[in-house]
């Protein structure tokens, strides 16, 4: 069984750094970190199924009409594409090129037949980049019922703003197609509103009833291990469907002490994040630059990793594996091919060390 995402630090324990997953190179704060574990006495308890208490202190963070019935909580965002697609059961889907892959097998799952968009390497694999760009696509489709984008996109790190957001959401409703955003990555984007679709929620809810904004502490606080997501819909009908088939109790005790702590700290000061952001955008550029000089195709990004591409099929994941240090093969992104690499953005040193290996290859890009 093929492992089909980044983080695969299992298969063997030689690894000493992980490039393969998008995470906060801080890793978590100490403060959430602190909370999770302050949780303990209530581990013997179910959580709260509802995830109530997390509901209200996001819906107090977005503020503007943005209210807890407006929210639903899970394991991370992935669970719940899985349960909005099986709640929904959409004949027919929309998704870009290469895009993350629980997108599709969570159509797939749920029966749904879905169609690609292939942005283009010249653009940048970006969905606003081009003559004929994705709202051409969307205009033109036919019996599609959903569109799902990440925004900004992975593995190519890319965002659209709200602008070409509220076009695209203006020509899923006049076709009546219910459209999902994905902005899981959107905390690394220095300008974090004007890319983001939950502004245009908040300014015409009446308007975005069709519209699913998904986020997750994931990536910008470190919680992959403990996983917490959450989805934004002012259609309380679709939350109401999605709760009739979502498993009880998805958030854990832990998870949603740690997720509390982290609303707390974004909403005090934002501090980890925009000191996270700042780090990125420097140790981005030293490792897109890195990569350059040693002849790779470097993709543009606005987040924390960065899509390069080689031009002959020497095997970089498994000469970096082989010393330690795991990086992320392309291959299985539909759209893209084994000459195609994503890495994180670590700190300085680790990305220093992720350049060298590469030079140690023959710097073959």
């Amino acid at each position: 069984m093929e492992y089909l995402h980044g983080g695969d630090i299992y298969t063997d324990n030689k690894i000493r750094l992980d490039f393969s997953v998008n995470t906060n190179p801080f890793g978590m704060p100490e403060a959430v970190k602190k909370a999770a574990a302050a949780s303990e006495q209530s581990w013997e308890r179910y959580p709260d199924s509802l995830s109530r208490t997390i509901r209200q202190s996001l819906a107090k963070y977005y503020g503007d009409g943005i209210k807890p019935e407006h929210l639903m909580c899970g394991n991370g965002a992935s669970d719940l594409f899985y349960t909005l697609v099986f709640a929904l059961r959409p004949g027919k889907a929309l998704v870009p090129s290469p895009s993350f892959a629980e997108y599709e097998t969570a159509l797939s799952a749920a029966g749904c037949k879905t169609e690609r968009f292939y942005p283009g390497e010249e653009y940048g694999f970006a969905l606003d980049g081009g003559e004929r760009d994705f709202l051409s696509r969307v205009a033109d489709s036919s019996g599609t019922d959903m569109v799902i984008i990440g925004n900004p996109g992975n593995p190519t790190g890319m965002a659209a703003d709200n602008g070409w957001i509220d076009r695209l959401a203006g020509l899923c409703r006049e076709k009546g197609i219910f459209l999902v955003v994905d902005e899981c990555f959107n905390w690394f984007l220095k300008d974090r509103a004007k890319f983001s679709v939950i502004p245009l929620i908040k300014k015409r809810p009446e308007e975005y009833g069709h519209v699913m904004a998904v986020n997750a502490f994931t990536k910008v606080y470190a919680m992959a291990g403990l996983r917490f997501g959450y989805a934004l819909c002012t259609d309380q009908m679709i939350l109401e469907r999605m709760e009739c088939c979502r498993q009880p109790w998805s958030v854990s005790a832990p998870a949603e002490a740690a997720a509390l702590a982290a609303v707390r700290e974004a909403a005090v000061n934002g501090g980890w994040i925009d000191r996270t952001v700042a780090a990125v955008e420097r140790e981005r550029q030293f490792l897109a630059d890195g990569l350059e000089r040693m002849g790779f195709t470097v993709f543009p990004s606005m987040v924390n990793y960065i899509l390069f591409k080689s031009g002959n099929c020497f095997d970089y994941k498994e000469f970096c594996r082989d010393r330690g240090i795991l990086i992320r093969s392309c291959e299985n992104f539909d759209g893209l091919d084994k000459r195609y690499y994503r890495v994180s953005v670590r700190l300085h040193e680790e990305n220093k060390a992720l350049l060298e290996c590469m030079k140690a290859a023959g710097g073959k890009g």
